[in-house]
């Protein structure tokens, strides 16, 4: 069967690794091959991957980010030929596994991680993966051996285009304003994460973020069981005075190693699933305790001359940037911006204006923002070109004591190739003395 992928980034670079290796005749649909890794481009090179001809086409596997609306998938679309995501195909592939996917709008990554580290204080055999960065694709799974569970972080691009895709376990952190440039409207990215429950089967569990009415009201519309989590969910996990499973004491919130009020939801979300899996309260606890958080999610750099750094380079919506401002103490020197996704982040300019000591604007978006600034009298901004300059401007407003804290607001697209590069060029300069 020929099979077309749509993208060859690195989910469907595994895709096709699998499918030459079973004997399928594989094609790709690629815009930007001289930008892909060298590994894909070698494929491409060595004929074990063909480029896009005139199909017909039995199967087309998109990458994650592949944009619904480019022009090749509605000529596929009126051939007739099935277009699916990579995490479909992996998951009918490896036969229908059971699956603890975790979406959201903030925090998902985290989350997954979370539950993988509890898992491996268990002794639960699992796989972490899918959109998760650093990570590995779902995609991944296909060369490895088949662990108990799947953990999964997977994105709204994704879930718009499973068919089958069903979680044993299926997690909503929450749902605010992203993604916009991609999704048609709102409505259409909210749907798209609520698909992570469509498939779901009255024996399956959802788990619900209780402080969200809009997530909340889903209990009565999906099959799955519903567990809560929330500062005060009744049916599930609760964060009244430490962390609570139906009102009863489970363990302390106290000493964790990571902040911030929105870390404590995502604890509470991994504990949900935990209990869902019967693990002891001691393995939640000592998982939780053990984390020490992921790459460019308010990561501590340490101290230099007294200052310390802050890499949140993975906040790329307003939302996820109100909340880390909230969750780092101090006097705070922001960098920020970048490309808007649709929210054009006036809370958190508001939250800036009253809040930190002094901001350095980092993107395409600086303009708009100092008209914001200057239309309300705030004056203790400047205009970076790069990284470099962008650290050098914070530090000339820092003094010892202070914070340097990259939280973007922003998506990176339009000076990186992604988060991870904005976030690897903030720790290079705030390196050099």
């Amino acid at each position: 069967m020929k099979i077309l992928l749509l993208g060859l980034g690195r989910a469907n670079l595994m895709v096709a690794e699998y499918l030459v290796k079973k004997g399928e005749e594989v094609f790709v649909y690629e815009e930007n091959i001289p930008g892909l890794a060298t590994p894909a481009r070698r494929m491409i090179e060595e004929e074990r991957v063909k480029p896009y001809v005139q199909g017909p086409y039995g199967l087309a596997i998109t990458s994650p980010g592949f944009p619904p609306n480019k022009p090749i998938c509605k000529i596929l679309a009126k051939r007739g030929t099935s277009i699916i995501d990579e995490i479909e195909y992996v998951y009918l592939e490896l036969g229908r596994p059971a699956l603890i996917a975790v979406t959201g709008t903030n925090g998902k990554s985290t989350t997954a991680a979370m539950i993988s580290g509890i898992l491996d204080v268990a002794g639960i055999d699992h796989f972490l993966g899918g959109n998760i960065a650093p990570g590995k694709p779902f995609s991944h799974a296909l060369f490895e051996p088949r662990p108990a569970y799947y953990v999964l972080e997977v994105s709204s691009f994704q879930l718009m285009r499973i068919d089958k895709f069903r979680p044993h376990i299926a997690v909503l952190t929450n749902i605010g304003v992203d993604h916009l440039n991609w999704h048609t409207d709102l409505a259409e990215y909210r749907n798209a994460k609520l698909r992570i429950f469509s498939n779901q089967q009255e024996t399956d569990h959802a788990i619900l973020n209780f402080d969200d009415e809009g997530i909340r009201s889903l209990a009565g519309t999906i099959r799955a069981r519903p567990v809560f989590f929330g500062h005060h969910a009744a049916n599930g996990v609760s964060l009244n005075g430490g962390f609570r499973y139906d009102g009863a004491e489970l363990f302390a919130h106290r000493g964790m190693p990571i902040s911030g009020e929105h870390n404590l939801m995502n604890m509470a979300a991994a504990i949900a699933v935990a209990k869902v899996l019967h693990v002891r309260i001691r393995d939640m606890e000592k998982g939780l305790r053990n984390f020490r958080g992921l790459p460019h999610r308010l990561e501590d750099l340490g101290l230099i001359h007294g200052v310390r750094y802050i890499n949140n380079s993975m906040c790329t919506n307003a939302s996820a940037a109100l909340a880390s401002f909230k969750a780092v103490d101090g006097s705070k020197v922001v960098i920020l911006g970048g490309r808007s996704k649709g929210d054009e982040g006036e809370e958190y300019f508001d939250m800036l204006i009253s809040g930190a000591k002094a901001c350095v604007l980092l993107g395409e978006n600086a303009r708009s923002v100092v008209e914001y600034f200057e239309a309300r009298g705030y004056t203790r901004y400047a205009i970076a070109r790069d990284m470099a300059e962008a650290v050098d401007l914070a530090r000339e407003q820092a003094q010892p004591g202070d914070v340097i804290f990259l939280n973007p607001g922003f998506a990176s697209f339009d000076r990186f190739r992604d988060f991870e590069e904005r976030g690897e060029a903030f720790r290079h300069a705030a390196r050099q003395d």
